[in-house]
C-alpha cells in the first residue's frame, strides 16, 4: 500500500480520471490497518506532518501523507460534536471516503459577490454580515463506504453524526483563499492558506502530541484502526 503511494501521482485538470483514480487509493488504503496505523506514527514523529495537523471547531485533520509536488496530501478527518451550518467551497479539489458514521450533504448555489469581503476577515469571530447568499441545489445521505470528488468551484456543506472518520484526499491549492458562509447569522469570512493567514489564527489551529494519542486511540476504539 505504501509503495502505492509513493508511486501515485494525480492530474486534477482530468477531474473524471483523478476522481477514478483517488477513489481506488483511498478504498485500498482504508482496508489496510497495518498502512494506516504506520502512517499516523509517521504523522506524530515527522514535524512537516504533524504541523500541519489542525483542530477546527466542527473537525480534526490529521495529515498523513504529504506529496502535493506529486498533486495529492491525505488526510484523515474525524468530525467533532460542534455541528454548523457552513457552506464554503475549497481552495482545491478533493476526494472524501467515508471510513465511519455518515451525514447530510448539501451543494449550494453562491448568489452575490463575495470580492466584497476585506482580505482581513479571516474567521468567524471577525465575520461580516453580506448580501451574499447559497441557494441549495441537491442533497444526498452519505454514510460508510460512499466516496465522491468535489471540484473547488462547487460550495457545500455536511451534516455529520458524531464521530464521522473520512479519508480526505486533497490536490494542489488552485486559488489563494475559500469563502465561509454562515446561513444561520447570514456572515462570511474568507479562508487562506497556511502563507496567508494570520499568524495567531494559525497558532489557534495546532493541536499537541497529546490530543493527536487521544485521537487516534479513538479511531482504534472505533475500530477505525
Amino acid at each position: 500500500m505504501l509503495d502505492a503511494l509513493d508511486r501515485l501521482t494525480v492530474d486534477w485538470s482530468d477531474l473524471q480520471k483523478a476522481r477514478a483514480q483517488t477513489k481506488e487509493i483511498l478504498l485500498a488504503l482504508s482496508e489496510d490497518k497495518d498502512a494506516l496505523r504506520e502512517l499516523l506514527e509517521r504523522s506524530r514523529e515527522e514535524e512537516d506532518l504533524f504541523d500541519k495537523c489542525e483542530h477546527h471547531r466542527l473537525l480534526d485533520k490529521l495529515v498523513i501523507y504529504d506529496a502535493l509536488e506529486r498533486g495529492f496530501r491525505i488526510r484523515v478527518h474525524v468530525s467533532t460534536e460542534d455541528h454548523r451550518d457552513r457552506p464554503h467551497d475549497h481552495r482545491f479539489s478533493f476526494t472524501s471516503l467515508i471510513m465511519r458514521g455518515g451525514y447530510r450533504h448539501v451543494r449550494h448555489q453562491l448568489v452575490g459577490r463575495p470580492e466584497d469581503i476585506p482580505d482581513n476577515v479571516q474567521d468567524d469571530f471577525h465575520a461580516r454580515d453580506s448580501d451574499l447568499r447559497v441557494e441549495p441545489r441537491f442533497v444526498t445521505n452519505e454514510m460508510a463506504g460512499n466516496c465522491y470528488t468535489l471540484h473547488h468551484s462547487e460550495i457545500h456543506t455536511t451534516y455529520t453524526t458524531p464521530d464521522t472518520v473520512s479519508l480526505f484526499l486533497r490536490g494542489p491549492a488552485e486559488k489563494e483563499r475559500s469563502l465561509i458562509t454562515e446561513r444561520e447569522t447570514g456572515q462570511v469570512w474568507w479562508r487562506f492558506g497556511e502563507d496567508k493567514e494570520k499568524a495567531e489564527r494559525r497558532g489557534s489551529k495546532r493541536i499537541s502530541k497529546q490530543y493527536f494519542d487521544e485521537l487516534t486511540q479513538r479511531l482504534q476504539g472505533m475500530e477505525v484502526l
